[in-house]
């Protein structure tokens, strides 16, 4: 059970607003949500936490989810044709997570990420970077862009630059829920996700407000669901 209390009932979805220009590109490069959207992940089978398709209330795929073969956290988020978009990198202790992309630099002249590429065998490009908190409850997303360091000391595969953009919390409640924020309006949710089981479905249930990054909540879900699990299975002392 998480420690943060839930804005859903308090968040007008009809006005609640992701942050980004409705012309912007997200993560993945597609556009912002367009307005207010419901949509689900449904597991591809019961014990793998990595795996789910993405669907929208219309039943159309919009994205998948797959394991990176030879790893226990990583996982890649497709399209709809199954073109590779992003892959998610973890820590051994899951506290923080990279997000790249596949051929879709953050800005102009960022160079492959060499370890990310290596594993990949393609180029890989930091996009974002999910740190947790050490409860496990909250985290914050950080974007990455270009090093502004003095030259000669310049990281050319990105840093992380500017505060965070987004606020991502744990809610306190029997099933596992979670909610993101921007950092200057708690008040106000950008997504919210809950699980919901059924004796033959075991989905997440999404809100997303309008002008969100829509890959990287899909990308956030599956990130967190892990963590929770993680710390559900700690032995109680």
């Amino acid at each position: 059970m998480g420690g943060a209390t839930s804005r859903f009932s308090e968040t007008d979805w009809t006005k609640a607003d992701g942050g980004f220009s409705p012309k912007a590109a997200c993560i993945d490069g597609a556009r912002p949500t367009p307005a207010h959207m419901i949509i689900s992940l449904s597991k591809h089978s019961i014990v793998n936490q990595r795996e789910f398709d993405v669907r929208d209330d219309q039943d159309i795929l919009l994205y998948d989810t797959k394991a990176v073969d030879g790893t226990v956290t990583w996982f890649d988020v497709l399209g709809p044709g199954g073109q590779k978009l992003l892959r998610v990198e973890a820590d051994v202790q899951r506290r923080h997570w990279d997000v790249f992309a596949f051929a879709n630099p953050a800005f102009p002249g960022q160079q492959p990420d060499p370890d990310a590429t290596a594993q990949a065998g393609e180029p890989l490009y930091k996009k974002a970077r999910l740190d947790i908190t050490w409860d496990s409850y909250h985290a914050t997303l950080s974007l990455y862009g270009k090093d502004e360091q003095p030259e000669g000391a310049v990281d050319t595969t990105g840093t992380v630059v500017g505060d965070p953009i987004l606020k991502v919390e744990e809610i306190k409640s029997i099933t596992a829920q979670f909610q993101t924020h921007l950092p200057n309006k708690s008040d106000s949710l950008v997504g919210f996700w809950v699980w919901e089981h059924t004796a033959k479905t075991h989905r997440i249930k999404m809100h997303l407000a309008k002008n969100s990054d829509t890959a990287l909540h899909i990308a956030l879900a599956v990130m967190t669901n892990m963590v929770h699990n993680q710390r559900m299975a700690r032995p109680v002392a």
